[in-house]
């Protein structure tokens, strides 16, 4: 348990519960993908039982990053469209263009954040699993 507590907290996750069988944290939540794969996790949960480890994560911080990804095409797009149509441009539409590259990259961005997100907290829980085994 001790190790999945240390790692909460190098995160910079808030301790709301631990009963010594179950810790319970929420985490400041993710930001940017530069951040570790754990910031996804906004409310955690680790189950300690005899014999196994159990963790629950809501991916709070993944699902703004994915919302963020899923709008940031269709406004940037909308902005170029309403600045060629400001400034009069014959080929307002050429600069749509620069938007069209987003419309594959997003899709590939939220789903790689969500799969390290996932990892993350797999080897978190194989670690505390890891740890428990040889004490």
């Amino acid at each position: 348990m001790d190790v999945g507590r240390i790692a909460l907290l190098s995160q910079g996750f808030e301790i709301v519960s631990d009963t010594g069988s179950e810790v319970h944290a929420h985490g400041p939540g993710m930001h940017s993908n530069q951040q570790p794969p754990l910031m996804g996790v906004t409310d955690f949960i680790i189950q300690v039982g005899s014999s196994t480890v159990t963790t629950t994560a809501t991916l709070g911080g993944v699902a703004r990053m994915k919302a963020f990804l899923y709008l940031f095409p269709l406004g940037l797009a909308l902005l170029l469209g309403i600045f060629g149509a400001i400034s009069e441009m014959e080929k307002s539409w050429g600069a749509l263009l620069f938007a069209l590259p987003w419309l594959f990259l997003s899709p590939w961005l939220a789903i790689s954040l969500e799969n390290k997100t996932i990892e993350a907290v797999d080897a978190l829980t194989r670690g505390m699993a890891h740890a428990g085994a040889h004490r």
